[in-house]
């Protein structure tokens, strides 16, 4: 019986064979002592690894894990039989494919896998005639064992101004119209005026990520910047290739859907963006970064009166900065999802990212101190959201189960009593563990006066 048009591993066939009349090849053959002739054996060890390949792929399960419906390695339909085991055939051996998806001989893009078979109907093309590339179907992503990442631009990857809006200080910085381009500062003048600075250690985060995810950008800017940007980042176009998506591709200018990606399905995309408001469809799929604010032009466009990284001539540190901690998050993501295909637990990457954020805080109950307004239900506060969402306990008095208070005034009766051998820390606790998926040191977050 055929299934998906995979063949059973070791199976045989209900028809007899027909016997052969055909010699074997004369090359082959050699002749004994006693003067007849024969073909020879292959040595001893090439016998024993004939043999162990044989028990391996007995071993193996027939169908290691389902995603959708659909056997990650070789793409057979998933039915449920009764008892509800699954009435599939084994996967069949691929060349160049090893367990959970190596793929040796192809990659994800114009690789192994042109097209998937639908057991109802003809082929489905893997790959449509539109503006924006057809996202690698769900078979061909898990064969290479990739998830699908969408990139923001700005103020996620890098952050851009206009000559004319740089301050005063960062002018005297050198920042100006007569500015070069500067590849180990990540710093470009993409016209007249405009000026670009890539944000620390990006260049070495797309290339780690692009190992485990086959990546696009999504910027709401326009399709001409979105082009020029995205060559300072990736010159040689190995990471985005073609897939670029800018205002005018995009279905609505002012929100972002993954609706503008052929053949993507969200089991299988994650999201990384310095905005949440823009993806009110996607909010699972969502990892927010924290905003990349180079140059005072941003942080005047998001209200913080505070010197920009220009002018005080610093910037993020290469090797922990926000891309080396988002990196480490999207291992942990990547990792986590195929160990749940592998044990059949889960196959939505959703899922996984939940689980995920869900250990950054967990063991710790907080108690909260002019955080959240007495007028407000706790519950729908979005920092108590937020604070159940890393895994974290909220309470709403504090006692003996507290471990954190987060407060705003160190003088205030729970932040008195958290300071004999409780963690008193402010609200940016919170958000630190969210932007970087860990538990910050509380001796950073201190509560003063006055904030």
């Amino acid at each position: 019986m055929a299934w998906g048009g995979c063949a059973c591993d070791g199976s045989v066939s209900s028809r007899r064979r027909r016997p052969t009349n055909r010699l074997p090849d004369p090359h082959l053959l050699v002749r004994r002592p006693d003067g007849k002739t024969t073909i020879p054996r292959p040595p001893p060890q090439e016998q024993d690894q004939a043999r162990g390949e044989q028990q391996r792929r007995r071993a193996l399960p027939p169908h290691p894990g389902f995603v959708r419906g659909l056997c990650f390695r070789c793409g057979a339909k998933e039915e449920d039989a009764e008892g509800g085991a699954p009435r599939v055939a084994p996967c069949p051996p691929h060349r160049g494919l090893s367990f959970l998806g190596g793929v040796k001989d192809g990659g994800a893009e114009g690789g192994v896998v042109g097209e998937i078979q639908d057991q109802e109907g003809p082929a489905v093309p893997a790959s449509a005639t539109t503006s924006i590339p057809r996202a690698s179907d769900l078979e061909t992503l898990l064969r290479a064992r990739k998830l699908n990442l969408i990139l923001d631009l700005d103020h996620t990857l890098l952050n851009s101004t206009e000559i004319r809006e740089l301050s005063p200080t960062e002018q005297s910085n050198g920042f100006t119209r007569h500015t070069r381009d500067d590849a180990r500062t990540g710093l470009f003048r993409l016209d007249v005026c405009l000026l670009t600075k890539l944000r620390p250690f990006v260049r070495g985060f797309l290339e780690q990520a692009s190992a485990m995810f086959e990546m696009y950008v999504y910027t709401l800017g326009g399709q001409e910047y979105a082009r020029a940007v995205v060559k300072q980042l990736d010159p040689d176009g190995v990471y985005f290739g073609a897939r670029i998506v800018s205002s005018e591709e995009s279905t609505r200018r002012d929100m972002k859907n993954l609706d503008v990606f052929p053949g993507a399905e969200a089991v299988a995309v994650v999201i990384l963006d310095d905005s949440d408001h823009v993806w009110p469809d996607h909010q699972e799929n969502l990892i927010l970064m924290n905003r990349y604010l180079y140059f005072a032009s941003s942080c005047r466009q998001f209200g913080y009166d505070v010197n920009s990284l220009a002018e005080l001539r610093r910037d993020e540190r290469e090797h922990d900065g926000s891309l080396a901690a988002m990196l480490e998050v999207l291992k942990r993501v990547h990792q986590g999802f195929f160990d749940s295909v592998l044990d059949g637990s889960c196959s939505d990457v959703r899922e996984v990212m939940k689980a995920v954020r869900r250990e950054v805080l967990r063991g710790c109950t907080a108690a909260f101190s002019r955080v959240i307004p007495l007028e407000d239900f706790a519950g729908d506060h979005p920092m108590w959201k937020l604070t159940e969402r890393l895994g974290a306990v909220c309470a709403a008095n504090a006692d003996a189960t507290v471990t954190h208070v987060v407060a705003k005034d160190p003088g205030t009766e729970k932040a008195r009593w958290a300071r004999d051998n409780k963690f008193l820390v402010n609200p940016s606790w919170i958000m630190a563990a969210s932007f970087r998926w860990c538990r910050p040191n509380e001796q950073e977050f201190p509560v003063t006066r006055g904030r």
